[in-house]
């Protein structure tokens, strides 16, 4: 069975410019600068200059060293450098591999030696990104994830599938990762895609860490009709009220939107469509009813707890309906033990 979805893409149009950068008009203090360490760093040394850049997973807004330790701990074989934007309009992590290929391949091969993994690879998301970057660094090892919706998680089962463990790390982290072992430099900006029916021109815009949201907007030229502004990811982002929140590293877009989308829901009709897109194996249109139910039976909700938070499920679902949300509570009550 062929999991995930396809999701129609907006991507095109953020890549046909180099990425910009945002002049800083926001008073942000100067990038910061440390020691670097000296020769070829251990693995400790890279976890410590990791640590001192102050350097943040883009993907999972974690700080890196204590990723890179948690992989390390769980015996990580293969590390990825994940530059796979599977949002439909995101494009920040291919931007930052065509932007900074040596500098991604360069951290990954830091990041992998940190957490211990004995190989790495790129992750790309088709053959013609692979092609685009094999002709800037012919000898870049890639492997292509797929355009299916979640591509990093469909990876991931199929790698592991072969044996070994296998692990992530963000495109951007990798590059920072590079610049704080061999310059010094901390982590102080952020490649982020601005695009949506507000945006004129989508594009890609290098910003200062800290920098308030309305900066970038302005920038960019959001339209004032805009209604809707998300970060992160226009299928599992959040909605932003306040553009004074400053940009942080794990901002990987900004979605303007003239007209928030409509949704209307109908009954369930057991289609099983969510369950051949779930990458876990989940059945969330059977997990939904149960939950529906005044007292649900604990033993219908075993697996919920092995979600990844991906909302394919209530993305395919033609019914509407929240499935994923319906997932998440199950997983917490079995987590808690709380079924009354």
């Amino acid at each position: 069975m062929q999991r995930g979805i396809k999701l129609e893409q907006h991507k095109a149009e953020s890549l046909l410019h180099p990425v910009q950068e945002l002049p800083d008009a926001a008073g942000l203090p100067p990038p910061k600068f440390f020691r670097a360490p000296k020769g070829r760093p251990d693995w400790e040394a890279v976890l410590r200059a990791a640590e001192e850049a102050e350097i943040t997973d883009e993907f999972e807004d974690v700080p890196l060293a204590e990723k890179l330790r948690r992989m390390r701990r769980a015996g990580v074989s293969l590390a990825l450098a994940c530059c796979v934007d599977e949002d439909p309009y995101t494009t920040s992590a291919m931007a930052a591999l065509r932007e900074q290929t040596d500098g991604v391949i360069a951290g990954l091969a830091l990041a992998a030696r940190a957490c211990g993994a004995k190989k790495s690879e790129i992750a790309v998301a088709d053959r013609r990104e692979k092609k685009e970057i094999l002709r800037r660094s012919p000898e870049a090892k890639l492997v292509v994830a797929g355009t299916r919706y979640p591509a990093r998680a469909l990876l991931r089962r199929s790698l592991q599938a072969e044996g070994g463990k296998a692990a992530f790390v963000g495109a951007q982290a990798c590059a920072a990762l590079a610049a704080a072992v061999s310059r010094g430099e901390a982590q102080h900006d952020a490649i982020v895609t601005v695009a949506g029916s507000g945006v004129e021109i989508p594009r890609n815009v290098r910003v200062r860490i800290g920098t308030p949201l309305r900066h970038l907007l302005d920038f960019c030229g959001v339209h004032e009709r805009t209604r809707l502004i998300v970060t992160g990811s226009s299928v599992t982002g959040r909605a932003v009220t306040d553009p004074s929140v400053p940009v942080t590293a794990a901002t990987r877009c900004v979605i303007a939107m003239l007209r928030p989308p409509r949704y209307k829901t109908y009954a369930c009709i057991g289609c099983g469509r969510c369950s051949r897109a779930c990458p876990r194996g989940i059945v969330p249109w059977r997990i939904y009813q149960e939950m529906e139910r005044s007292r649900p039976d604990p033993l219908k909700l075993l697996n919920a707890r092995s979600c990844i938070d991906c909302a394919s499920c209530s993305m395919i679902c033609p019914s509407g309906l929240d499935l994923a949300a319906a997932v998440k509570r199950a997983a917490a009550i079995m987590e808690s033990g709380d079924l009354h």
